[in-house]
């Protein structure tokens, strides 16, 4: 009875042993895998993993190797000896115990005569390095590839591994091996982001030299205008530029749809409508006349409506557009309305008039009829032209900023540049924070009180 009672404790004490001995490589195992959660970097993995094993094992060498299978090639990303880094920079041919491992895709321990087995596989010894008396390699697997080599030597003792060792070396590179390859996904995604911010930034700058550079401030008149975009590009935009007879064209605009097909359908409106009313311009090389306003604008807004609907009538694609030219000297101002949010003739009192369609969206109907309309801005009066996005900016209760809000601001006495500012001010406050969905852009015109 005694024997069996002994044999039963030392069964207890063993098993007791045994699961003390498994719950610290738990920890072990988790502690690792908190520790990689918490990193995307690849590099960092690396020293993560070899600075945990290096205490975990008090080895004296542990090296991480990456393996490059088309050219059979390892890198060195974590190397140290007796708490020394080794640097071994390069790809080097792999050799000796390591390519055991990728060939066996197994643990490989070697725990006695490691030089004459070293030897005879032709196993490499860095520079400044002992040849150690154990050693022991496991791979690194991703998905069904060995994509490198997780390694611990003793430079003292041989038989410095046991079992137990190399299977928490396993799971240890289990656990790397995800990490690593979260981080090679992360990367490359990451890689992929830069490359799309880099082309959003060209198209941006590209988009912007389509904006004046300068907006034109003839005698007599005051003009300003902005755009905040509400993504990386934007489908609204605006044109101040002079034309013959001194007269100026004023553009507002709304592409539809959002992003980088609008931007560059942006580009297209502009270019054509710019070069569409200043055509008469080459036209006097041939003594031919200059055209009148309306006649201008009605040509440039035909020419431009016609070639987007026959050209890229599948895309489906349009703009709404305000398309002005104003007589500096009489005040006179000739528009076409394509669909867009009415421009609003303000005095110090109120709204005094808005600017209502003569026709549909531009490049929306093939030989669509557009009217010219015409207003004369007298001595004070503000022109607000401005895209939807304004109006529509919704805040947390899903209230639109009112138009009764944006004509109080446009009747108040300021300039141009400040009144703008003032007003985006105002609808950023309304949104409270909320994320803009939409370009807002405003041009605003001005006549002096006493125009020469």
């Amino acid at each position: 009875m005694a024997d069996r009672s002994f044999t039963s404790e030392l069964e207890i004490s063993e098993l007791r042993h045994q699961l003390a001995q498994r719950e610290a490589q738990l920890q072990i195992i988790n502690s690792v895998q908190l520790g990689l959660a918490e990193h995307l970097d690849v590099q960092s993995i690396f020293d993560l993993v070899g600075d945990k094993i290096r205490d975990i094992f008090h080895a004296q060498v542990v090296m991480i190797s990456t393996y490059d299978q088309p050219t059979e090639t390892i890198e060195h990303r974590y190397a140290i000896e007796r708490g020394e880094r080794i640097y071994a920079p390069g790809h080097h041919p792999i050799r000796g115990f390591r390519k055991w491992v990728v060939e066996t895709r197994r643990p490989v321990l070697v725990s006695t005569n490691v030089a004459e087995l070293a030897a005879q596989l032709g196993q490499p010894t860095l520079p400044g390095t002992i040849t150690p008396k154990t050693w022991l390699g496991v791979p690194l697997i991703v998905g069904d590839q060995v994509t490198g080599i997780l390694s611990l030597q003793d430079v003292d003792r041989e038989n410095a591994f046991d079992e137990p060792v190399v299977r928490l070396l396993q799971t240890l590179s289990a656990s790397m091996g995800v990490a690593l390859e979260n981080a090679r996904l992360w990367e490359q995604e990451n890689l992929y982001h830069q490359a799309v911010e880099r082309e959003f930034e060209i198209g941006r700058e590209i988009q912007a030299g389509f904006l004046p550079d300068a907006i034109p401030q003839p005698d007599g008149w005051e003009i300003a205008a902005s755009l905040k975009s509400a993504r990386e590009v934007a489908g609204d935009f605006y044109d101040v530029f002079n034309l013959p007879e001194t007269s100026v064209g004023l553009v507002m605009a709304d592409v539809c749809d959002k992003g980088l097909g609008a931007a560059l359908f942006m580009t297209l409106f502009r270019s054509l409508l710019r070069a569409a009313s200043n055509i008469d311009l080459y036209a006097r090389a041939r003594s031919q006349a200059v055209s009148s306003s309306a006649t201008r604008l009605r040509n440039a807004i035909v020419l431009t409506n016609n070639y987007i609907a026959e050209t890229h009538g599948q895309t489906g694609m349009f703009a709404t557009v305000f398309f002005g030219i104003l007589d500096l000297q009489t005040g006179t101002l000739s528009y076409i309305n394509c669909g867009h949010q009415p421009p609003l003739i303000v005095t110090g009192e109120g709204v005094k008039q808005a600017l209502a369609l003569t026709g549909p969206a531009l490049g929306a109907v093939l030989d669509a009829k557009y009217i010219v309309g015409e207003v004369e801005l007298a001595p004070g009066d503000l022109l607000f032209a401005y895209t939807d996005g304004l109006t529509e900016t919704e805040n947390s209760a899903g209230e639109m900023f009112s138009t009764a809000k944006l004509i109080a601001l446009l009747t108040r006495k300021q300039s141009l540049p400040g009144l703008l500012e003032r007003i985006l001010r105002q609808v950023e406050a309304h949104a409270g924070g909320a994320k803009q969905f939409d370009d807002i852009t405003m041009l605003a015109l001005r006549r002096a009180q006493s125009s020469r």
